[in-house]
C-alpha cells in the first residue's frame, strides 16, 4: 500500500533497456527515491523479479505484470494497483514497444496493438486512477515525426488538426495498416526513404493520440500529457545498432517530462533532452557519421547508407537495402 506522501511511478517495458534505465535513475534520486514508490512493469513475470535483482531489491520497487499488446493482462494489472497500491498512479510512464524492419501485414497487426492500441488501453484504463497533478507520458520516436512528413498532404492535415479525434487516428491507422498487407503503402507515404514503416507509422499516431488525450484529460484532474523521444539508443529494440548513445541518456529524455515543473512544460507536445520538437519534421540524420561514430567498417555499410540518404532509388533498391541490413540487425531504434 502507498502512503498519500509518496509519488507512485508505473514504468511499463522496464525489465530492460531504457524503461530499466529510467528506474535506475529514479533510484539514484537522492531527494526522491525514498518517496518514490515504483512499479516495473514486465510482460514477462520472471524477468521483471530478474531485473529487480539486479536493481538490488529496493523496497520502493515492484514488480507489475503488464502485457500492454492484452486488454486482459491491463486489466489484471489495473485490479492489482488499486488491491496493493491504493489505486493510484501519479506518473504513469508508457515505455513499452516492440519493433521490425519487415513490413507485412502480421508485423504491422502486432506493432500496432503494443506501440498504440496497447497504449490507448493503458491509458483508458489506468487515468481513472492518475491523482490530480498527475502525469501521462508516452514514450514515442522522432521516426514517427519523419514517417508524418511522408505521407501524403492530405493525411498530414488530418494528423496536425487541433480537432483531431482519438476516433479519427484509428481510421488513419486502420487504412496504414490496410495500405502496408495490400502493399499499397505507396498511395500513403509515396517516395519514402524510411524503413520499417510499420514502426515509425505507429509513432506518428501516438505522438497524435498524445495531443488528443492532453485535450481530454488536462480539465478534470490537471493532468500532463506528453510524449517523448528517447533518442536513437543502444536496446534490444534495435539489436544495439551502430552509433547508438547510452540508453541512460534516453531515461534522461524521458524523467526530464517527468521532473520538470509543469508550468515549463507544454501539455500535448513532443519533447527529447530537453527541447520541444515537430510533430513532423524531414529526415535529415546523417547515418555515415552514426556509423563512422561506432567503429564499425563503413563499407560493409555503404548500401544501406546511400540508399537511406538517397544517393540510390527505387523500391527494389530499397528492400534490397532492409535485407543488407536485416543480415546484422533484427531491430528498430527508439
Amino acid at each position: 500500500m502507498s502512503s498519500s506522501k509518496q509519488r507512485v511511478i508505473l514504468v511499463t517495458g522496464a525489465n530492460k533497456g531504457i524503461g530499466f534505465e529510467v528506474i535506475k535513475k529514479l533510484l539514484e534520486e537522492s531527494s526522491a527515491s525514498s518517496n518514490n514508490l515504483i512499479l516495473l512493469g514486465s510482460r514477462d513475470l520472471k524477468r521483471g523479479q530478474d531485473a529487480l535483482l539486479q536493481l538490488g531489491s529496493p523496497s520502493n520497487v515492484h514488480v507489475l505484470q503488464l502485457d500492454t499488446s492484452s486488454e486482459e493482462s491491463i486489466a489484471r494489472a489495473t485490479d492489482e494497483i488499486k488491491q496493493k497500491y491504493g489505486g493510484q498512479l501519479d506518473v504513469l510512464i508508457n515505455n513499452a514497444a516492440i519493433a521490425s524492419w519487415n513490413d507485412t501485414a502480421e508485423t504491422a497487426r502486432d506493432i500496432f496493438a503494443t506501440n498504440y492500441y496497447g497504449i490507448k488501453l493503458v491509458n483508458k484504463h489506468l487515468f481513472p486512477l492518475i491523482r490530480e497533478n498527475g502525469r501521462v507520458v508516452n514514450v514515442s520516436s522522432g521516426v514517427g515525426a519523419w514517417a508524418l512528413h511522408d505521407m501524403t498532404d492530405e493525411i498530414q492535415k488530418k494528423y496536425k488538426s487541433e480537432t483531431l479525434t482519438e476516433e479519427e487516428i484509428d481510421g488513419l491507422v486502420k487504412d496504414f495498416i490496410s495500405a502496408i498487407a495490400t502493399k499499397t503503402i505507396d498511395k500513403i507515404m509515396p517516395n519514402t526513404k524510411l524503413l520499417g514503416l510499420c514502426y515509425s507509422g505507429s509513432k506518428t499516431a501516438l505522438t497524435a493520440l498524445t495531443r488528443v488525450e492532453a485535450r481530454q484529460w488536462s480539465g478534470a484532474k490537471n493532468v500532463l500529457v506528453v510524449s517523448v523521444c528517447p533518442g536513437y539508443c543502444s536496446t534490444d529494440l534495435n539489436n544495439h545498432g551502430p552509433g547508438s548513445r547510452p540508453p541512460a541518456l534516453g531515461a534522461d529524455s524521458i524523467l526530464y517530462v517527468v521532473n520538470t515543473p509543469k508550468a515549463d512544460l507544454e501539455n500535448g507536445e513532443f519533447y527529447q533532452d530537453g527541447k520541444k520538437l515537430p510533430q513532423s519534421s524531414a529526415f535529415t540524420v546523417n547515418i555515415r557519421d552514426r556509423l563512422k561514430a561506432s567503429n564499425m567498417k563503413f563499407d560493409r555499410y555503404k548500401f544501406i547508407v546511400q540508399c537511406i540518404i538517397g544517393e540510390n532509388k527505387g523500391q527494389g533498391v530499397k528492400y534490397s537495402c532492409r535485407c543488407l541490413w536485416d543480415a546484422d540487425t533484427d531491430g528498430m531504434a527508439k
